[in-house]
């Protein structure tokens, strides 16, 4: 049976990962209230320069996957596939814990194992491919940027637990500064 072409691997992997993340995300419109309502450092950037800047890493990281799936076969090519999968499983599993279990301590813990699987990634797959490694740089300097984001977030609303009081409090909270949301019609 022939193999798929390794850039449909990697495609269909962080694609994949993007879609049940993105499903978690802010714009869930319960998760999109929640958000708008913790206090945030004001460093945060804007939705859409986050999203903006999650559809370039993504194209990163189908290229860094696609690279070292090319590579030959080899224990530094398994460990930086390794690696590379990790980051993907993060793309999935952050927004997971970060809005849809709204646990900020957790999902700062999370960013904390994303760094450390970005810089592996990145010290790995310059063993196998410096292109895949240089791809997986700006990765690195995000998901480094995301922990001390999430880690100010996690600190500035301790306490927030992810129960539906909280979700009330979250949406009377929207409601309050934006007049034109009503809490019934997120029940």
């Amino acid at each position: 049976m022939k193999q798929p072409p390794s850039a449909l691997i990697a495609i269909g992997a962080v694609l994949a990962a993007a879609v049940v993340g993105g499903s978690q995300g802010p714009q869930n419109p319960r998760n999109g209230i929640w958000y708008a309502a913790l206090r945030k450092p004001p460093y945060t950037p804007p939705g859409p320069l986050i999203g903006a800047a999650w559809g370039v890493l993504d194209t990163l990281l189908c290229v860094s996957g696609t690279r070292l799936l090319n590579a030959p076969r080899g224990p530094e090519r398994s460990a930086a596939l390794t690696f590379w999968g990790l980051n993907v499983a993060g793309i999935a599993g952050y927004p997971w814990v970060f809005f849809g279990r709204r646990r900020l301590g957790a999902s700062t813990a999370v960013v904390g194992a994303m760094l450390a699987s970005a810089v592996g990634l990145v010290g790995t797959a310059r063993m196998v491919d410096r292109t895949a490694a240089a791809t997986s740089v700006p990765v690195a300097l995000w998901v480094g940027f995301a922990g001390v984001l999430s880690a100010d977030i996690w600190r500035r609303n301790r306490g927030l637990e992810s129960t539906r009081h909280d979700l009330k409090e979250a949406l009377a909270s929207a409601e309050n500064k934006d007049g034109n949301m009503t809490y019934l019609a997120m029940r």
